[in-house]
C-alpha cells in the first residue's frame, strides 16, 4: 500500500497539472495559423469567426505567444474549472444512463457498461480484450451483431472513441448508439437490419491512461490531458499525441504534428511507438473493415481523408464516394463536411489517413459538439449531442 501510494504521488508531481486557457487572436488571416505552427503552438480545435481565431492553450504554449508579442484576449482563465462548473452528477435522463463524472463515464464505468452490455444482450455481442495500454490498462472491443460470436460473411465497420483523453462525447456517443440498436433490435427495422447484416465493431476508450489521468485531477469533470501518458516533457504537457502516432506520412512536417515532447501534437518517437496505436493497427490489420469512424471533440465537423496537406491527393473516384457518403451522414445534423486542411488545419500521423492511406478503409472523424460544448460539454447535452 505504501508503495502504490508513493507511485500515485510521483506520478502526480511528473505529470504536473497544466493550466489550460482559452484564448482569442483578432486580424485572422491565411499566414496566422503556418505562423503559430512555425512558433510552436499546438493548434487544436481553433474555431474560426470572421476576423478572429479561438482555442485552448497551455500555458507552455501561451509563453511562446508571449514572447513573440502576439496580443491576444483571454476567454476563460481556466478552462478545467469553466468546464467543471457546468458538470452535474444530479441531472438524469430517462433514455440513458449517465456516469459518475459530472454526467461522463469513469474509466471503470466503461468497463461495466460494456459487461453489462454484454449480459443482458449475450447474442447480439462479443466482448473481447484487445490489449493494454502504457501504462496497463485493458482496452476493451465489442462486437455487436446477430450470432455475434461467429463470424460471419457480413461487411465490418469500426467505430473508436477516446483518442483524445479530454473528449469524453467520442465514447458517451458510442454507447448511446450501441444501446439504441440493441433496444430497438427487435422494434426498428432499421436497427433489426443493421445487426442482421453487419458486424459493427467498437472500441470506446483508444486512451484510458489519459482518462485516469483527467479523473485524478478532476474527478467531476473538465481535465484538459489530451494524450497518452508517456514521460516526454520537463515543464509541460507529458504524453504522446496517439492521433498523430500513425505511420501514414508521420513526421510529413512539424505543422500537422510536433517533435516536442512538451506539445500538445507530440508525435511520438518512431510511428507506432505507443502500445495504444500498436493495438489498433492490429486490429485493423485482422479485420476487413470497408468503412471506419474515428471520433472526436468538438467542432460539428465530419472529416475525411487526407489530411497532411493542402492539396488532396485522394483519386477522384474515391474522392467522389467520400462526398457522397459524408452529404448523406450530415444532411440532419448539419454538421460541415470536408477536410481536415478544408476546416481546420493540417495533421499528419492522423488514424483516418492511416486507415484510408494504408489499409484502404474509407475512414471518417465525426468531430462532435458546438464551440459553445467545447471538450466538456454541460450534462445535459450528451444525449442530445449522441442524438446527432
Amino acid at each position: 500500500m505504501l508503495r502504490y501510494i508513493f507511485i500515485c504521488c510521483t506520478l502526480t508531481f511528473i505529470f504536473s497539472n497544466q493550466i489550460y486557457k482559452e484564448i482569442r487572436l483578432e486580424n485572422y488571416n491565411n499566414s496566422m495559423i503556418p505562423f503559430l505552427s512555425s512558433i510552436g503552438i499546438d493548434l487544436d480545435h481553433i474555431y474560426k469567426d470572421g476576423d478572429h481565431i479561438q482555442f485552448a492553450i497551455s500555458n507552455y504554449d501561451l509563453d511562446k505567444l508571449q514572447s513573440y508579442n502576439v496580443n491576444y484576449e483571454i476567454i476563460h482563465q481556466n478552462l478545467e474549472e469553466f468546464y467543471a462548473s457546468r458538470l452535474t452528477n444530479d441531472y438524469e435522463s430517462r433514455d440513458f444512463e449517465l456516469g459518475s463524472m459530472g454526467g461522463y463515464y469513469t474509466y471503470d464505468e466503461i468497463v461495466e457498461q460494456l459487461n453489462q452490455i454484454h449480459n443482458e444482450y449475450p447474442l447480439l455481442t462479443h466482448k473481447i480484450l484487445i490489449g493494454n495500454s502504457l501504462e496497463g490498462r485493458d482496452i476493451w472491443a465489442i462486437k455487436l451483431s446477430d450470432n455475434a460470436d461467429s463470424d460471419e460473411n457480413e461487411p465490418e465497420v469500426l467505430y473508436t472513441g477516446l483518442h483524445h483523453a479530454r473528449e469524453p462525447m467520442s465514447y458517451m456517443n458510442l454507447f448511446y448508439y450501441m444501446q439504441w440498436l440493441l433496444e430497438n433490435y427487435q422494434l426498428d427495422s432499421l436497427a433489426e437490419h443493421l445487426l442482421n447484416n453487419r458486424e459493427l465493431w467498437f472500441i470506446p476508450a483508444v486512451n484510458p491512461d489519459g482518462l485516469v489521468y483527467n479523473q485524478s485531477i478532476a474527478p467531476n469533470g473538465g481535465g484538459m490531458q489530451r494524450k497518452n501518458m508517456l514521460e516526454t516533457c520537463d515543464g509541460g504537457v507529458d504524453g504522446v499525441d496517439l492521433n498523430r502516432n500513425y505511420s501514414y506520412m508521420w513526421a510529413y512536417d512539424n505543422e500537422g504534428s510536433s517533435p516536442d515532447g512538451c506539445g500538445e501534437t507530440c508525435r511520438g518517437n518512431t510511428p507506432f511507438s505507443e502500445p495504444e496505436t500498436q493495438i489498433i493497427r492490429d486490429f485493423v490489420e485482422e479485420h476487413d473493415f470497408p468503412v471506419s469512424f474515428n471520433y472526436h471533440s468538438y467542432g460539428n465537423l465530419f472529416i475525411y481523408p487526407l489530411g497532411y496537406e493542402y492539396e488532396n491527393t485522394v483519386p477522384e473516384e474515391d474522392l467522389a464516394i467520400f462526398i457522397e457518403y459524408g452529404e448523406d451522414m450530415v444532411q440532419y445534423n448539419g454538421y460541415a463536411l470536408g477536410t481536415g486542411p478544408d476546416l481546420l488545419y493540417t495533421v499528419n500521423g492522423e488514424a483516418c489517413d492511416w486507415m484510408y492511406g494504408s489499409e484502404g478503409i474509407f475512414s471518417y472523424t465525426p468531430e462532435i459538439g458546438t464551440n459553445q460544448d467545447g471538450f466538456w460539454p454541460q450534462t445535459n447535452r450528451i444525449v442530445p449531442l449522441a442524438e446527432e
